[in-house]
């Protein structure tokens, strides 16, 4: 029984950033602000159809384990700049910004055009 415990407990410590609270925003690539390193923080605004406000903006850190996704594939972080500055601005286009909210840190950014 002892053996058990041991062993589950230790399961549940090593899965431990799997239970990490993560949020996805819906926006426009329009309403988001890279910075020039991959080390840096990324700004973005929450997509909505009324008048938003400033509450909605939000800032989170890049970090090297970030991943960029570019018209369904994955690039680095330079391509990923490059296309965006690229990009045509538009309603048409759309952005993906996965963030966890206990380390203010972003998981992906994904963005189609």
């Amino acid at each position: 029984m002892t053996f058990r415990t041991i062993l589950f407990a230790t399961f549940l410590l090593l899965c431990h950033p799997a239970f990490a609270k993560q949020n996805s925003v819906e926006t426009l690539p329009d309403s988001i602000v890279l910075p020039a390193t991959i080390n840096g923080m990324v700004s973005f605004k929450a997509w909505c159809n009324d008048e938003c406000n400033d509450q909605h903006n939000k800032r989170a850190r890049l970090t090297p384990n970030t991943k960029f996704r570019l018209d369904g594939r994955a690039v680095k972080f330079d391509e990923f700049r490059r296309g965006y500055a690229a990009m045509r601005t538009g309603k048409d286009s759309y952005a993906l910004v996965s963030f966890d909210t206990e380390t203010n840190t972003v998981i992906k950014i994904e963005i189609s055009r």
